[in-house]
């Protein structure tokens, strides 16, 4: 099977390269060098140059606030380029995954939210992803469509990193303690659509769209807790963690107040379940402190 993966250089794409695939799978990953989301008039050629047995969306603008500034921007890179990726893809008779986000609910639900509840985006972000996720529903029915929350992962820009950096410059931090949702490590969700996706094939009618997220609700306060607990145990210095509401940290984008997905539709249809962040998030410090430690000592 030839996967062909937008995206190489994200925390998702990462990992997607280091997953644990089928034998015999061949994967291509591409940067934006090689295929650039702002012309998506171009990524049509792209797909039909690969000829891939199925395509993975793992690109996106992901800067939630930038995109209140550049929703036009935001909403090519999220919905137009998927959207050129999925006919492409379709021409060729294969399948497509669209990688999308617990930011298309308004976080009112007071439990998980399943794949049938009512969409509604609060912020530009979330209005491009969803628009993302219509585009790729309609031009392409051999579709997965899978809603994560919170990723992180030892590289690139996310919370864990966040905290790292602020456990070696603060004394004292605070973080937002109202807003709920299920961190997930990449390299996990990048497992399971490494395990999804053949099957999906293979059975050629479990297509649709279903959440998968980490195993485990917490808060950002919560999280950042047990990432300085993780430091701690190393002999990192931890800051002092001071919890506050989301009024008092105002940004530009609007963020759900509940962005709990849940993943039991696809364990019951794929058999796979994510675990939770207490036990995926050690392995994510260590690697992040080794990568960080190496990276000193080449500048040494």
């Amino acid at each position: 099977m030839r996967v062909l993966v937008f995206g190489r250089t994200g925390q998702v794409g990462r990992a997607l390269l280091r997953a644990r695939w089928p034998e015999g799978t061949i994967l291509t990953s591409l940067d934006r060098g090689a295929a650039d989301f702002s012309q998506p008039e171009k990524l049509g050629a792209v797909v039909r140059a690969h000829a891939p047995d199925a395509v993975i969306v793992a690109a996106a603008y992901t800067d939630v606030d930038g995109a209140e500034r550049q929703e036009r921007q935001a909403t090519m890179i999220n919905a137009s380029a998927p959207e050129a990726i999925a006919l492409a893809a379709a021409d060729l008779s294969a399948p497509v995954v669209h990688i999308s986000t617990d930011y298309v609910f308004d976080g009112e639900k007071d439990g998980y939210y399943e794949e049938s509840d009512s969409v509604a985006p609060l912020n530009a972000y979330g209005r491009s992803k969803l628009a993302g996720e219509i585009a790729v529903r309609e031009s392409n029915p051999r579709h997965l469509i899978l809603r994560t929350s919170w990723v992180y992962s030892a590289a690139g820009k996310n919370f864990v990193h966040s905290m790292l950096r602020l456990a070696g410059s603060r004394e004292e931090v605070s973080i937002v303690a109202d807003q709920r949702g299920c961190p997930t490590a990449a390299e996990d969700f990048a497992g399971a659509l490494a395990r999804s996706l053949p099957a999906a094939i293979q059975a050629d009618g479990l297509w649709g769209t279903y959440h998968l997220a980490g195993g485990a609700e917490t808060t950002w306060y919560g999280f950042a807790e047990a990432i300085f607990q993780e430091l701690a145990a190393r002999g990192v210095r931890r800051p002092v963690n001071r919890p506050i509401g989301t009024a008092d940290f105002p940004t530009p984008a609007r963020r759900p107040g509940n962005s709990r997905l849940s993943s039991a539709l696809f364990e019951q249809t794929f058999g796979v379940r994510l675990p939770g962040f207490e036990a995926s998030l050690p392995v994510i410090i260590e690697e992040a402190l080794a990568t960080a430690s190496a990276a000193e000592g080449a500048r040494a």
